[in-house]
C-alpha cells in the first residue's frame, strides 16, 4: 500500500507499511501482510480502517508535539483525518492518533517576525560573549527552526496577538509572607501572559519571586527563574532550602552547573509525612487561606497609611522649622481661640481672608452667616478683627494642626491592627499558606520511595519528564535556552533584574515560555553595551527596517517589555523595608516621584546623612582623589566605628580609587564599585565621588541611586567643594541633606514650604470652581498642566511646583529693596502665578506669571506692579518667565526657561 495515499489501521494500530494489500468482503477485510504474502488474514470490518489522504502539512509552518514531546527533522505531515503521519528523511514514519498530537503554529514562518529574529541572531553572533572562542550565544540561535505561536516571543514579534490568559487560581497562597504590592504583583502574575514587576531597591522582590513560584508549582506548572547572574538566582535556592522546598529546584545552566546538579542527586526524596493532609482538610485549609487574604487587604492598607503617615510627619519637621525662621520675622503674634478646626478648615478660612483682602470691602451680612455656619463664631471674629498678621497666624495653625491630625489618624489605624492582631495574621496566613503548599507536594510525590537519577542526556532527550519532577528551573538568562531541549517550552518564565538583560539574550528567554513575569527596576544599572558592541550592533541595526523597541544597543529586556507591552499589567513594589527612613526618601523623591512607601523607622538618629566636602582644590588624580581617602580615614571611619556598626561599605565609581583605599586602610573594610554592591546592603555606606569636578560617568543617576540605597543604617559622602557639581544629581544630594540637616543655607530667599502649598492649591482649586471665577480658573489650570508635562521629563524630576506663592513667604533678605518695593513684596496679596523648586532642598529657581491682554496692558497699574515684581525677584536671584494668555508656544519657552534657570 502507499503510505502517502491511505493509511490502514487494524486494531487501532497502524499496519499501513506491513499490509501488501486488503480487500473488503462482506463484513470481513481480508488483509495480506508483506512478510506472508501466502497468506490471508481476515478481520471483522469494524476493526480495519482505510484512512484516506485529506492535505499536507508544512513542516515548516507547524511545530508538532506528540504525547507532549517535540518531534523534529520532518519532511512532511500527512492528516488521514483522526490520524497524522509524520514523515522523517531516513528515519522510519511516525503515526500518532489526532487526540496524542497537538500542532502549533510556527511565529516564525511569518517573514515579519522571521526578520526581527534574524536581527537579533545577527547580533548574538557579532557581539555576544565568548568562552573559549565559542560564542554560546550563538550556538543557541542557530539550533532554533521553530518557535511556538504560544509562546511570548510570538507575542514580543506581534503585541497585539491575542493572547491566551492564564486561569487565576482558585486560591492564592503566600508561604513567603506579603504585603499590598507584593500580593498585587502575585496575583497579576497567576493571571497574566505577560506581566512586569518593577522592584526599586529593598522592596522585597525576592519574597515576590518566590510566592509567585510556589502557586506555580501548587497549580502543576513548571517555571524557569533566570537572571544576569547566578547570585539572584542563589539567593531563591537558598530562601526555598529554608522551607524545605529545594528539592524542587535544578539549578543548571553552564555545563558545570548541570554537572553539579548530577552530582548532587541523593536519589531520594525528603520525608513528607508530616507535611500529609487528608482531602478534607486541605479543602478545609483552602477556604482558611481565602478568607485570611480578603481580610487582610483592609489591614495591609491601614499598615501602609501608617507608614506614609510617618513620612509625612518626617517630612513635616525640616519644614515647621524653616517656616518658623519665617514666622519669627512678624514678632509675638496674639494667639486665637477658635476651637478645633481642621487643616482643611483653615486653607478655607485662608481663601476667605485673601478675598477679603483682594476685595477691601466689609464682610456682608449673607458672608458672616456663611462664615458663621461655616466655621463658627470665634472664626468670624477672627475675620472681622483680621490684620496683616491673620495669613502668617493662619499658616502657623496649619502646621499644628496638620501634625495633630496625622498623629490622630496614626492612632486610629494602629489600634485597628492591634485589635485586629495584625501581625498574628499575617503569621497565620504565611503558616497556612505553607502547610496547603507541603500538602500538595505530599500528595504529588512519592516521596517514600526512590527518586529518580537524571543523567546528562536526559536533560536534552527527557526535558518533559525532567520538568515534572523539577518543576523549578534555574540559570542564567544567558544559558536559559541550551540548559534543556532546544524546543522545550517551560509554563512561565521569571526573569529577575530585566533592566541588566540585554535584547538578544531576552529573545531566547521569551522563546521558552507560555508566560513571562519581567522583574526589574529602570532607575538601577541597566546591561552595560561597551562603545565597540555599540558600533557593530547599529551597523546590523541599519541593514533592517525596524521598530525602535527592537534596538540593542538603546534597551534592555525590561526597557523594550515596557514599550512593546504597555498595557501589560506593571506593578511597582513600593514597599521599602532596607534603609533608614531619611537615607531613601533622597531616592523616592529623586528617582521614584515619591511613590515608595518607607516601612523603616525613624528615631532621630542625628547621623543618618553626612556629608564631607573636601575644600576646593585639585585632589583628583586621574582616577583617584588622595585627599577624599584622608577625610574617610582620619574623620570619617574613627566617627562611624564609635557607632558601632556591624558593616561598613566604601562605594566609589572608579577601581583606581578602590585600589588606592585598600591599599591605605587593607581590609578591614570593603571597598568597590557601585556595580559590584548591587544587590548588597551595609550597615553605614562611605561614597566617595572621586572627582574634583563630578563627570558625567560618576554623575549617572542609575549608579547614584544603587549607591546610596545599598546603606542601612547611615549614609557619609564625601565629594568636593566646586560650586560646578551643584547642578550635577551629587548637587542634589548634597543639598538633600543640608536640608534634612537643618545646615545653615546662605540665600536671600526663604525654601519652598511644599507641604503648606500642596494644601493651599488643591483648597484654591476647589474655591475657584465654586465661585465660578472660571477664567482664572482656567488660565492657572492650562498652565498648570503645561508645568507638569514639562516636569515629567527625566531632565526635570527633581523640579516641583507651587501655585500662587506669595512673595512675603519667598523672600528672606530685604536689604537690597527699596522702600517702596519692600512694601510690596511684604503684602501678603502679592505672589508669583506658579514658583518652581527643586525637590531636594526646596530652594526656588523659576517663578512664572500668566499675564491676561486686558489688565497687563502697557501703561496700566498691573503693568507697574508687573514691572516691580520683575524687579524684587531679579534682585532675590529668581528668575521669572512672563507667559500671555494669548500666547503659543508655552511649553518651550517654560522649558528653556527652566533650563536656562538651573545652569545660571
Amino acid at each position: 500500500m502507499d503510505a502517502r495515499k491511505n493509511l490502514i489501521i487494524i486494531k487501532g494500530k497502524d499496519q499501513t507499511d506491513e499490509v501488501a494489500s486488503l480487500r473488503f468482503n462482506n463484513d470481513k477485510c481480508e488483509v495480506v501482510y508483506t512478510s506472508a504474502p501466502d497468506r490471508t488474514y481476515k478481520f471483522n470490518i469494524s476493526n480495519v480502517e482505510l484512512l484516506p489522504l485529506q492535505k499536507y502539512i508544512d513542516p515548516g509552518q507547524v511545530i508538532v508535539k506528540a504525547n507532549g514531546k517535540t518531534i523534529t527533522g520532518i519532511d512532511s505531515i500527512l492528516d488521514f483525518g483522526s490520524y497524522y503521519r509524520i514523515v522523517r528523511g531516513g528515519k522510519k514514519d511516525m503515526s500518532f492518533q489526532k487526540n496524542d498530537v497537538q500542532i502549533q503554529t510556527n511565529c516564525l514562518s511569518d517573514s515579519k517576525n522571521r526578520e526581527v529574529f534574524d536581527y537579533f541572531k545577527e547580533t548574538a553572533a557579532a557581539v555576544s560573549l565568548k568562552e573559549n572562542d565559542f560564542n554560546i550565544l550563538n550556538a543557541q540561535y542557530e539550533k532554533i527552526q521553530a518557535v511556538s505561536d504560544d509562546t511570548v516571543l510570538a507575542n514580543y514579534f506581534d503585541p497585539y496577538k491575542p493572547a491566551e490568559m492564564p486561569r487565576k487560581p482558585d486560591t492564592i497562597i503566600y508561604p513567603f509572607g506579603l504585603n499590598q504590592s507584593q500580593k498585587l504583583a502575585v496575583e497579576r502574575a497567576l493571571s497574566s501572559k505577560i506581566s512586569i514587576i518593577q522592584g526599586p531597591p529593598g522592596t522585597g522582590k525576592t519574597q515576590t519571586i518566590l510566592n509567585i513560584i510556589a502557586n506555580i508549582v501548587l497549580n502543576g506548572k513548571t517555571v524557569a527563574v533566570v537572571s544576569n547572574n547566578n547570585s539572584a538566582t542563589h539567593n531563591v535556592v537558598e530562601k526555598l532550602e529554608k522551607k524545605n522546598a529545594a528539592f524542587l529546584t535544578a539549578f543548571l545552566g553552564s555545563v558545570a552547573n548541570r554537572q553539579a546538579f548530577l552530582d548532587s542527586q541523593t536519589g531520594a526524596y525528603p520525608n513528607m509525612k508530616s507535611w500529609e493532609l487528608q482531602a478534607e482538610a486541605c479543602c478545609a485549609l483552602e477556604e482558611e487561606v481565602k478568607v485570611l487574604s480578603k481580610e487582610l487587604n483592609d489591614m495591609l492598607n491601614n499598615k501602609n497609611r501608617i507608614a506614609e503617615i510617618e513620612q509625612e510627619l518626617l517630612r513635616l519637621v525640616p519644614e515647621q522649622h524653616y517656616f518658623e525662621e519665617y514666622y519669627d520675622t512678624y514678632g509675638e503674634i496674639p494667639a486665637w481661640n477658635w476651637g478645633r478646626l481642621s487643616s482643611k478648615k483653615i486653607f478655607a478660612l485662608w481663601m476667605e481672608l485673601e478675598r477679603h483682602f483682594e476685595s477691601k470691602s466689609t464682610f456682608g451680612l449673607f458672608q458672616r452667616l456663611s462664615i458663621f455656619f461655616r466655621f463658627g463664631l470665634n472664626s468670624l471674629r477672627f475675620l472681622l478683627n483680621a490684620s496683616e498678621t491673620a495669613i502668617p497666624y493662619l499658616q502657623n495653625q496649619f502646621y499644628i494642626v496638620k501634625k495633630q491630625e496625622l498623629e490622630d489618624e496614626k492612632l486610629l489605624l494602629t489600634q485597628k491592627l492591634s485589635n485586629y492582631a495584625f501581625d498574628a495574621k499575617m503569621e497565620e496566613l504565611t503558616q497556612k499558606s505553607l502547610r496547603l503548599f507541603r500538602a500538595e507536594l505530599a500528595a504529588r510525590y512519592h516521596w517514600q520511595n526512590g527518586r529518580i537519577r537524571y543523567e546528562m542526556g536526559d536533560f536534552r532527550w527527557n526535558s518533559e519528564d525532567f520538568t515534572r519532577e523539577y518543576p523549578v528551573v534555574l540559570s542564567t538568562t544567558y544559558s536559559i535556552k541550551g540548559t534543556l531541549n532546544p524546543n522545550h517550552v517551560y509554563d512561565y518564565i521569571i526573569v529577575d533584574e530585566a533592566s541588566q538583560v540585554d535584547l538578544a539574550t531576552g529573545v531566547l528567554a521569551f522563546s521558552c515560555a507560555k508566560n513571562i513575569v519581567i522583574v526589574g527596576d529602570l532607575k538601577q544599572l541597566p546591561n552595560v553595551v561597551t562603545e565597540a558592541d555599540i558600533e557593530i550592533s547599529d551597523a546590523i541595526w541599519q541593514k533592517y527596517s525596524l521598530e525602535e523597541r527592537y534596538h540593542f544597543s538603546t534597551h534592555s529586556m525590561l526597557l523594550s517589555a515596557l514599550e512593546t507591552w504597555p498595557d501589560a499589567p506593571t506593578t511597582l513594589l513600593r514597599e521599602h523595608y532596607r534603609c533608614h527612613p531619611k537615607i531613601i526618601d533622597f531616592c523616592n523623591q529623586k528617582f521614584y516621584n515619591g511613590q515608595l512607601i518607607i516601612m523603616t523607622k525613624d528615631n532621630n538618629e542625628p547621623d543618618a546623612l553626612t556629608m564631607y566636602r573636601t575644600v576646593a582644590g585639585n585632589h583628583a588624580r586621574g582616577r583617584t582623589n588622595q585627599r577624599q581617602i584622608d577625610v574617610i580615614q582620619q574623620e570619617v571611619i574613627p566617627h562611624l566605628r564609635q557607632k558601632n556598626y556591624n558593616s561598613i561599605g566604601i562605594i566609589t565609581p572608579y577601581r583606581d580609587q578602590v585600589s588606592a583605599i585598600r591599599r591605605q586602610l587593607g581590609d578591614s573594610y570593603e571597598v568597590d564599585t557601585v556595580h559590584k554592591f548591587q544587590g548588597r546592603e551595609k550597615d553605614a555606606i562611605i561614597l566617595t565621588s572621586v572627582d574634583n569636578v563630578i563627570s558625567d560617568f560618576v554623575d549617572d543617576p542609575h549608579m547614584l541611586n544603587v549607591a546610596v540605597s545599598r546603606a542601612v543604617h547611615s549614609l557619609t559622602v564625601v565629594t568636593s567643594q566646586d560650586s560646578r557639581n551643584n547642578q550635577t544629581n551629587y548637587g542634589d544630594l548634597m543639598r538633600y541633606i543640608e536640608y534634612n540637616n537643618f545646615e545653615v543655607i546662605q540665600s536671600q530667599v526663604y525654601s519652598v514650604f511644599d507641604m503648606l502649598y500642596q494644601g493651599y492649591a488643591e483648597q484654591r482649586r476647589e474655591y475657584l470652581q465654586k465661585h465660578k471665577r472660571v477664567s482664572e480658573y482656567d488660565s492657572e489650570n492650562l498652565m498648570y498642566a503645561i508645568i507638569q508635562t514639562v516636569l515629567s521629563e527625566e531632565i526635570f524630576s527633581a523640579i516641583d511646583c507651587a501655585v500662587h506663592v506669595s512673595l512675603a513667604m519667598l523672600i528672606k533678605d530685604y536689604s537690597s529693596l527699596s522702600e517702596n518695593e519692600c512694601m510690596y513684596a511684604r503684602n501678603q496679596l502679592t505672589h508669583v502665578d506658579f514658583l518652581l523648586f527643586r525637590k531636594m532642598d526646596k530652594q526656588p529657581v523659576l517663578a512664572i506669571e500668566v499675564d491676561g491682554t486686558r489688565f497687563h496692558e502697557y501703561g496700566s497699574n498691573q503693568a507697574e506692579r508687573d514691572e516691580k515684581k520683575t524687579c524684587i525677584l531679579e534682585k532675590c536671584g529668581i528668575q521669572l518667565l512672563r507667559l500671555r494668555t494669548d500666547g503659543s508656544g508655552e511649553q518651550k519657552k517654560v522649558e528653556a526657561a527652566l533650563l536656562s534657570a538651573l545652569q545660571s
